[in-house]
């Protein structure tokens, strides 16, 4: 009886996220939203969830994040800037990137070589998600060139929320397990009243 009602609770749970998803992704916080990277440091970025950057400048900084296991490649970590942040670095002052970026889709070879982020502007795009505490390594980044400020948005490139076929999937699923573990209470002969 407990395992019943546990499943039919996680299938409501399920069916309840995917369709947030499937509304979020074409009219909520998952739909793509574009700022160029002044407008995000000026006025933020609001409660988006999946952004596109553009005139955003690596530095060329970036920190490595070694992975636990050895299938796990790590990840990097870097700072996007605007053109003026990268002028006034440039000009030996520190500034404070809002936007810090990570990826895990990048050469292990780069890391060796020192240049896993070349400096140059260009258009990311990923989902805003936090780093976890022992993968969040941006106190690394040089002091003397980055001061974090109190709020950070950290973006992981390259990365968009689940597709909409997906979330219907994990709705269509949620229902049909729901239904197969209930089917018996659906389908009881009703007893007649005495």
């Amino acid at each position: 009886m407990l395992f019943r009602v546990l499943t039919v609770l996680i299938c409501i749970v399920v069916f309840i996220n995917g369709c947030n998803s499937v509304v979020s992704r074409y009219f909520g916080t998952h739909k793509l939203r574009s700022f160029t990277m002044e407008q995000a440091l000026t006025e933020g970025i609001g409660d988006a969830d999946f952004i596109e950057l553009s005139d955003a400048y690596p530095s060329g900084d970036f920190v490595f994040v070694p992975g636990k296991r050895s299938n796990d490649p790590g990840i990097i970590i870097f700072p996007l800037l605007s053109q003026a942040q990268l002028a006034q670095l440039d000009q030996g002052q520190q500034v404070k990137p809002r936007v810090i970026a990570w990826t895990e889709d990048f050469n292990p070879d780069c890391v060796k070589q020192g240049n896993c982020m070349p400096r140059g502007a260009r258009i990311y795009k990923g989902i805003v998600r936090n780093l976890s505490k022992e993968k969040n390594k941006t106190s690394q980044l040089p002091a003397n060139k980055f001061a974090l400020p109190s709020y950070v948005v950290y973006m992981e490139t390259g990365r968009e929320p689940i597709a909409w076929y997906w979330n219907v999937a994990m709705m269509v699923g949620a229902v049909l397990l729901a239904f197969v573990i209930e089917r018996k209470n659906f389908f009881k002969p009703q007893t007649p009243a005495s």
